[in-house]
This record gives structure tokens, C-alpha cells and sequence, in this order.
């Protein structure tokens, strides 16, 4: 509750400082929310982008059918810059938010392509991480993650991921292109 009634102001108008590449981007066959989160394409620390990450996660909420009740997110670790994520204390603070303000929302977190940096980053969290949320995280390659996703989301809502994952990896496509789509 007290959260709540730090964040009222978010919670109530959305608006937000656009920090990266965090989105709706389709729903599973259960259809449960899909979101895609790029870390190569974050503009400000995570700090900074919890505003965005509690918005897309109520436009989730938003998008769920009655009967679905969590969603799945896919945070793609490819091109992470590590100087925005070395404070391990905002992503303490999501799991938290995962946890609290939504509590059982989460279906699952599939972590893609995390480099050996963020992996240190992820061990000084994992200590704190409830059991119930680590057993619903998953670490894996580009390749695992579509076809996870190939196993779990209908033709167009694969293709959009894939498309996002393999855009990230580009190293021709602009900051600028990948913004626009």
C-alpha cells in the first residue's frame, strides 16, 4: 500500500520518461501478455526505468482476457550496456514490484543471451530473490528463447519477437531504426 501510494501519480496518469525498449509485444495461446524488454537499446540506468517497466507491466494487466491473470516477460540481456545496470538495488526493487504491487502476475521471466557482467549482477541479487519468482526466471540463449516462445505464441506474435531479438543483433541496424519499430 505504501508503494501504491508512492507511485499514485504513475499509476493514475502513465506518464513516464521513455528509458528503453520495454513493450507489449503480443500474448501467448493462453492469452497471457508477452513483453519484451531490449537492454540494448536502454537509454537511462535502470533506476531510471522503473517508471516505464510498472506502465508496460499495467498495460499487460490491461490486455488480459478474463480468466488470464499473468503474464510472460522476456528480458533480452543482448547489447546490455553495463554502466546503466552495475546498481543491483533497482532490480532488487522490480522483483519487489513483481512480488507486491503484482503479486501472481508474473507467469514467467525468460532472461536471453545474459553476459558473463550481468550474470555478477544477477548473483548479488539472487540472494534476496524470493523462491517463487526465481523458479519462474529462465536463462537462455536467442535461439532457446524462440523457440520457447515458437512453442508457446501463435505465428505472428513468434515472428515479432524473433524479429526483435534478431533487429537487436544487427550491428547495421541504428539505435534510431530499431526506435522506430
Amino acid at each position: 500500500l505504501t508503494w501504491r501510494e508512492q507511485l499514485k501519480p504513475l499509476l493514475t496518469t502513465r506518464n513516464f520518461a521513455h528509458a528503453s525498449d520495454y513493450r507489449v509485444i503480443g500474448a501467448d495461446l493462453e492469452g497471457r501478455p508477452v513483453l519484451y524488454y531490449c537492454m540494448k537499446n536502454q537509454l537511462l540506468p535502470l533506476s531510471q526505468c522503473l517508471d516505464q517497466q510498472v506502465v508496460c507491466f499495467l498495460q499487460a494487466v490491461d490486455n488480459m482476457p478474463v480468466g488470464v491473470e499473468t503474464a510472460t516477460h522476456i528480458w533480452d540481456c543482448h547489447g546490455m550496456i553495463l554502466h546503466l545496470n552495475l546498481n543491483p538495488v533497482p532490480l532488487v526493487k522490480i522483483f519487489g514490484i513483481f512480488e507486491g504491487y503484482f503479486a501472481e502476475r508474473m507467469h514467467s521471466v525468460i532472461v536471453v543471451d545474459m553476459p558473463w557482467a550481468g550474470a555478477l549482477i544477477r548473483d548479488a541479487v539472487w540472494p534476496v530473490v524470493p523462491q517463487r519468482t526465481k523458479d519462474k526466471i529462465a536463462f537462455m540463449s536467442a535461439d532457446a528463447a524462440k523457440a520457447r516462445i515458437q512453442g508457446t505464441c501463435d505465428a505472428t506474435v513468434c515472428s515479432r519477437t524473433a524479429a526483435a531479438m534478431d533487429e537487436n543483433r544487427d550491428a547495421k541496424t541504428s539505435l534510431d531504426a530499431r526506435r522506430r519499430n
